[in-house]
């Protein structure tokens, strides 16, 4: 047989070959005498809910494919920041990452819809968003399309609003705030709807800046306050419930087509599901008792806006969006919008 055409043949067997791997065409997957090790990250502390809810996701899917998937969870900024993150997880560094699902959108457009000012309308908007399978189908889909990564699932970090050490109740009086906010596009939004200037910077860089007046004020869930100690180096807590935040749980592809079988997959989906939601059904109440901790134990001076107050930061959001990002989102708004009935 001609050289050329023997060449020929082999690189089509592999080219075939790399295609069934990249399609997710494994057969057996990981077995317990050899299983696969996924590693991954959060920018959240130990004693964060969602890094408890990431290892009671590790433990599970453990004990359901006997041993044959172990899911390594490094906090606290181990494996690099929020944007360090996603970044990693999608060249294969790391495996997978739980951070603000609006990070996403830096391939996908509509992710920006899950961690951005006012969209989410109501706890139960989020959690018939965030547990429909077919729109996560849809989104994994996308995101597989754009990107080395497929996407597992949504998660509730609360509702966020402002430590701050200047108070203020309108957007005027918020004029040249110095915000902190992620190195995520979305959060600007939520910057120029309060009327601060966004200042990004790593999570873990925050409680140091507001000691030392680099930043004047940080937007965060109650627990994040805490937990991160923004309440010891702030006057001022401002109520704006400004963000229901989307945390996305993101996943390189490669890993989880390569390493896993179709029922592996599944596994590491539905489990995650159960997982989320448990944690989600709870989020309500472990928020609310951080913020009582807040107004208890502090000294802060805290702000509770009334609904007038607010409806003006929603307005100047609502107009940023139709501006910069709605016209992007497509039909997969629509559909986020009729979900929130």
């Amino acid at each position: 047989m001609n050289k050329k055409i023997v060449w020929t043949m082999a690189l089509l067997l592999l080219i075939g070959c790399v295609s069934l791997f990249a399609a997710g065409a494994v057969e057996t997957g990981a077995t317990p005498e050899k299983p696969a090790v996924f590693k991954g990250g959060v920018t959240g502390n130990p004693d964060w809910q969602y890094t408890k809810a990431l290892n009671d996701w590790s433990a599970a899917v453990k004990t359901k494919t006997n041993g044959a998937i172990i899911i390594e969870v490094y906090p606290s900024e181990q494996l690099g920041s929020e944007r360090e993150l996603l970044e990693r997880t999608n060249l294969g560094v790391i495996d997978f990452c739980l951070v603000g699902a609006g990070g996403g959108a830096e391939f996908v457009a509509e992710f920006a819809m899950f961690e951005n000012a006012f969209t989410f309308q109501s706890l139960k908007h989020f959690e018939n968003v965030a547990f429909d399978r077919s729109f996560r189908d849809n989104l994994a889909a996308m995101l597989e399309s754009k990107s080395n990564m497929t996407f597992i699932g949504l998660s509730l970090n609360g509702v966020r609003s402002v430590l701050s050490n200047r108070a203020f109740r309108t957007p005027q009086e918020a004029a040249g705030l110095r915000l902190r906010i992620p190195d995520v596009a979305t959060f600007r939004i939520v910057a120029a709807a309060i009327g601060a200037a966004p200042t990004p910077l790593p999570f873990g860089e925050v409680y140091m800046a507001l000691q030392q007046g680099v930043v004047d004020a940080v937007e965060s869930n109650p627990e994040g306050m805490i937990n991160m100690k923004f309440v010891e180096v702030t006057k001022h807590l401002i109520i704006t419930e400004h963000m229901m935040q989307g945390l996305g749980h993101f996943f390189n592809k490669n890993s989880f087509y390569g390493k896993l079988s179709k029922a592996q997959q599944d596994i590491l989906i539905d489990t995650a599901f159960e997982i989320m939601h448990k944690y989600f059904t709870n989020s309500a109440k472990v928020q609310a008792d951080y913020l009582a901790k807040i107004k208890a134990n502090y000294g802060l001076n805290v702000i509770e806006l009334t609904p007038a107050e607010k409806a003006v930061f929603q307005q100047r959001a609502v107009a940023e969006l139709q501006k910069e990002y709605i016209p992007k989102w497509g039909p997969l708004w629509n559909q986020f919008q009729e979900l929130a009935k």
